[in-house]
């Protein structure tokens, strides 16, 4: 073969998101302590072809709702509407391919992909079906759940160069095989990544420093989420350690349940992030549509945080701004932990930090206190965060700040009816106002072992072998519509940032930021990072 030739209200927070408490400068360095060995780098595009499927067995149930969609529907939909379609993700980008022909059982796809590789990493290609015609009106149950999962495979690439896999793979979840063909290829020049690589297609975000847009890669045609910050803008609010800990930690964290990065560069203006694009919605997005989630979807979302968590603090590195906001969804419903802004680095078992930061609801006594406070932080917030999943609301939650902080600090943890023992006893461990007796103070086992995580096989949820409780409508990988339209309406512009000249010396604390897989010290710390800071 030749190498690819042609609901309800949801009751918290009268704001639309949680407020960020702001905080001081931050420390960017490399973690004193080991670290788990990140997988090698690589640089280069992995090409991916996904052919086709043969003996696929989709439920009765599927073909019965399809059928009832489309006698529904009252006109006929595309007969491609109705077979399998696939999921194909690598690094945690992702994007939708719709079948060409077949049937049923033997769809095919013939849907050949770029990738911008940055380390190795697994191909995933998971099978779905279609329940629901395109306009139909839709059942609540609909709603929630209106793609049949079939199966998944998961493949390991051969990172050599030009080497050609082509074989069938049997679907785990479902049964059937799909035939798979890709294909590594070295970079052919290191031309200097720079803002003119990228198509500019949307706005979906702004803050204090800059916004973000949705990109396209314009070699490959993947699809990135882009961070803009103006220099000026993190010079003058004292915040360069926390970008370049955030830079940091995303180069050298890589894990299932964390949002990439991809490459990072700079102008003499403005740095950039390009990060996987992961466009299932935010969490808070999908919190308020439902007002709560049953407890084996807050399970679930809480299982997969607890490992994110887990594997930051085996980096020695707190996160310290857990949140509905700062939790997306991707395609199949997995989440993915983003903004890394906040991030403490250099955080041993026993090391204390001082700064105030957080957020208002998800802030622990010990914070509020002003004593210092270690990598336990974490867990008080996974706990309002689970509390929030299951009630609608945060345990303490006040209009009033100051009000709120004296619940935090002094008011009894009181649980609905509906919250179950085993989630009453977790929550009352991990809401410990004492952080020394605060449940996950000897590490992440503790909370895994946990009666409320019974039926949870970790290595099992680490391989993504569960298919999750919910699966986000997207219906390519540049659908936006999980993103507030009042971002995704601007007009997106690499806008020019007048009078922000920056001295030299400002300038050289911006050292080392450029992440690029084609430079063999990419995942090096920068320079001129130093110890200290908040």
């Amino acid at each position: 073969m030749q190498p690819f030739a042609s609901s309800q209200q949801h009751l918290a927070h009268p704001q639309s998101q949680h407020a960020r408490v702001p905080s001081g400068s931050g420390a960017a360095v490399a973690p004193a302590s080991p670290v788990p060995t990140p997988p090698p780098a690589k640089s280069g595009t992995l090409l991916i072809r996904v052919v086709e499927a043969r003996d696929v067995v989709v439920p009765n149930h599927a073909l019965q709702l399809a059928q009832r969609a489309i006698n529904q529907q009252g006109v006929s939909t595309s007969k491609s509407w109705w077979l399998p379609y696939v999921v194909l993700e690598f690094d945690r980008n992702e994007l939708q391919i719709d079948a060409l022909g077949g049937d049923i059982s033997n769809p095919v796809w013939k849907y050949r992909a770029n990738f911008d590789v940055s380390r190795e990493s697994e191909v995933l290609v998971s099978l779905y079906m279609r329940t629901t015609a395109p306009t139909a009106v839709r059942s609540q149950a609909d709603v929630f759940n209106p793609d049949a999962f079939l199966g998944v495979i998961k493949i390991l690439p051969s990172f050599e160069d030009q080497k050609v896999q082509d074989d069938w793979y049997s679907l785990a979840g479902g049964s059937g095989h799909l035939r798979v063909q890709l294909c590594f290829k070295l970079p052919t020049q290191n031309a200097p990544l720079s803002i003119d690589a990228f198509d500019l297609l949307k706005v979906i975000g702004k803050g204090s420093f800059g916004k973000v847009m949705q990109v396209r890669k314009k070699d490959t045609n993947r699809i990135y989420a882009m961070k803009i910050i103006r220099k000026s803008k993190i010079v003058q609010r004292g915040e360069v350690h926390h970008t370049l800990a955030e830079r940091s930690v995303l180069a050298r964290i890589h894990h299932p349940f964390i949002v990439p990065l991809k490459f990072s560069f700079q102008s003499p203006e403005k740095l950039y992030l390009v990060l996987a694009f992961v466009n299932g919605g935010e969490l808070f997005h999908h919190l308020q549509q439902e007002g709560r989630f049953d407890e084996r979807r807050s399970r679930f979302y809480a299982a997969e945080l607890l490992c994110a968590l887990e594997c930051l603090h085996k980096y020695d590195i707190i996160y310290r701004d857990l949140k509905p906001e700062n939790i997306l969804l991707d395609y199949n419903g997995h989440i993915a932990l983003c903004d890394f802004g906040l991030c403490k680095l250099n955080m041993t078992a026993t090391e204390k930090t001082n700064t105030f930061c957080g957020t208002p609801e998800y802030l622990a006594p010990e914070l509020l206190y002003g004593q210092g406070y270690t990598k336990v932080v974490d867990w008080w917030t996974l706990g309002v965060l689970l509390y929030e999943m299951l009630t609608g609301l945060p345990p303490f939650y006040d209009e009033n700040t100051n009000e709120m902080y004296r619940k935090i600090l002094q008011d009894e943890l009181r649980f609905p009816e509906e919250i179950g023992l085993a989630a009453r006893s977790l929550l009352t461990g991990l809401l410990n106002r004492d952080p020394n007796r605060r449940l996950g103070v000897g590490g992440a086992d503790e909370i895994k072992r946990h009666p409320f995580f019974a039926e949870i096989d970790w290595g099992k949820l680490l391989a993504k072998k569960y298919q999750p409780p919910f699966k986000p409508s997207v219906s390519s990988a540049t659908d936006t519509t999980n993103f507030d339209p009042e971002f995704t309406s601007e007009i997106p512009e690499d806008s020019v940032v007048a009078d922000s000249h920056l001295s030299q010396t400002q300038q050289q604390q911006f050292i080392g930021f450029t992440y690029d897989p084609r430079d063999s010290g990419h995942l090096s710390m920068a320079s001129s990072m130093n110890r200290g800071g908040h």
